[in-house]
């Protein structure tokens, strides 16, 4: 699956007990230019008469382009190189094209040999290597325990622990049913990326999934919040729509931020797995999420995401404002622990001595104020709800007219390690094992998937490798870029002392519909 017009969109299939539509949307270029540069990389503009066959250039864009043959039609994209990705010049044919062929010297996510012949844009071909800083912040996205975490990046010592800034519950992939061909293809895959954009009330291509809201449209129209009626799952239904070839579709199933990443390709990418919103309003909250983890939801309709991940409209929100473009997401599938030690004492009554370092967090989530206004819809960067930068330019809110929202959002600013429980079900976010990648008897243990730990209150890791594909049967798919494939970045690395939570197996008596939440 190599062509545009096969790629896969992911999004949030939430069919409320309505058979999901088999129709996939037809996920957008990444930007209509032939590469995304970020923040510290951006079009070089050499001309052909300063390159030169046999010369060595390093690409100047986080995502350029690399074809198949000398043409700038969709079908012969064949993968993406990333900034500071090194090429040599092959032929730098005429003029009357902005492409040269190429040779792959090292790349992190395109291997040399993808196509016979490759070629990609002059534009972005720089005679230097790029200095890119490290942003402030990074994500990890655990797959196993669905939870997306923000640290702030420790940079005094080579060896600090890093601090987190976010915690919060998301939905991944679904694990219960794929393709005709592809049993696995909704499952989310792992790997480092980074993002590339952000869009304002994204909606996909062929417009099967609705804007949240679009530019001009009359507020009144955008269905009413979750929360407000009897029922949950029956207000829930106001967010089925058809789309305009009449199929059954979630109106703004993007939400209202969608973050792409890059490497976003199914070759040597993250197979258009974004990070977005969901349907329904801020002053739901997490019902959104909490819907796809019912146990009737799921005995009627699978509501999991087709591989992106997913996360409740004020927390997707809270990240544009505070994620800029270039920041890595590392998704992986991990145990869970923590470096300091949570103390429970007491019986009756029980008393909670939290980890000191997040001792000022613990119970007192940051308040953050956001204003949601119409202002930028369906633009790449399109204004944030930050409240404090909408007043601070004192940007007009005008109710009945750019204003759809405002409220406050609990940051969870605590480290939670969440334990490993067989006994719950997949689907519940509470297993610590969503893809099932292990038995889950005490006696197979020694015969586990997962290696290592990861340290929620460090952002680091210890001993640890993706789950592998073979062993698991193609449940994980490892991608992007290369950095993160077989090894795990120094600065995210450590080792020593921690304190995992107690693992909870499977017993006699459990089923194995239930456990897994469905059917594998």
């Amino acid at each position: 699956m190599t062509k545009i017009n096969t790629r896969r969109l992911c999004s949030a299939v939430l069919s409320l007990l309505i058979a999901s539509s088999p129709m996939l949307g037809v996920a957008q270029e990444i930007t209509s230019s032939d590469a995304n540069a970020s923040v510290n990389a951006a079009a070089v503009g050499l001309s052909k008469a300063s390159l030169q066959v046999g010369g060595r250039y390093f690409i100047s864009a986080d995502a350029l382009n690399v074809r198949s043959s000398n043409s700038t039609t969709a079908s012969n994209i064949v993968g993406k190189l990333s900034i500071n990705d090194e090429v040599e010049i092959y032929d730098l044919l005429n003029e009357a094209t902005p492409l040269v062929q190429i040779k792959i010297i090292k790349s992190a996510t395109v291997k040399a040999d993808v196509s016979a012949e490759l070629f990609v844009s002059k534009d972005y071909l720089s005679a230097k290597q790029l200095q890119t800083a490290a942003s402030k912040y990074f994500v990890i996205q655990n797959i196993a325990t669905e939870k997306t975490r923000v640290y702030e990046r420790c940079t005094e010592t080579p060896s600090c622990p890093h601090k987190l800034v976010m915690e919060t519950e998301m939905v991944v992939g679904r694990p219960e049913e794929g393709t005709k061909t592809d049993p696995h293809a909704f499952k989310t895959w792992l790997g480092h990326a980074r993002i590339s954009e952000w869009i304002k009330f994204y909606q996909d291509g062929q417009g099967h999934y609705p804007h949240w809201y679009k530019a001009g449209q009359d507020l009144k129209t955008i269905p009413g919040p979750i929360t407000d009626g009897m029922s949950k799952l029956i207000s829930s239904r106001k967010w089925m729509v058809d789309d305009a070839q009449g199929n059954s579709t979630i109106y703004g199933a993007f939400g209202w931020y969608a973050a792409k990443i890059t490497p976003a390709d199914e070759i040597n990418g993250m197979n258009y797995q974004w990070l977005h919103g969901t349907m329904g309003w801020g002053k739901d909250g997490a019902a959104a999420i909490e819907l796809t983890r019912g146990f009737f939801m799921n005995m009627f309709s699978n509501p999991g995401s087709a591989g992106c991940t997913r996360l409740e409209n004020r927390a997707i929100a809270y990240l544009r404002s505070i994620l800029t473009p270039g920041t890595d997401i590392y998704r992986v599938y991990a145990r869970e622990s923590t470096r300091e030690a949570e103390v429970i004492t007491g019986i009756f009554k029980k008393k909670t001595t939290p980890l000191p370092r997040y001792a000022h967090n613990f119970e007192k989530p940051m308040v953050w104020n956001y204003i949601l206004l119409t202002d930028g819809a369906q633009r790449s960067g399109g204004l944030s709800a930050d409240a404090k930068n909408i007043i601070d330019k004192a940007i007009p809110v005008i109710a009945g007219q750019n204003l759809i929202e405002q409220g406050t959002y609990d940051v969870d600013q605590y480290p939670n390690a969440n334990e490993l429980n067989y006994g719950r079900s997949a689907a519940s976010g509470n297993s610590g094992d969503r893809y099932r990648i292990d038995s889950g008897w005490e006696k197979d243990a020694a015969k586990t998937n997962f290696t290592g730990y990861f340290l929620v209150d460090e952002g680091r890791f210890i001993d640890y490798k993706h789950p592998d594909r073979t062993r698991t049967k193609g449940v994980i798919r490892v991608s992007g870029l290369a950095d993160f494939r077989d090894s795990v970045p120094e600065f995210l690395t450590t080792s020593g002392k921690h304190n995992p939570p107690k693992i909870v197996y499977r017993t006699e008596n459990e089923n194995d519909t239930t456990r897994r939440g469905g059917n594998n």
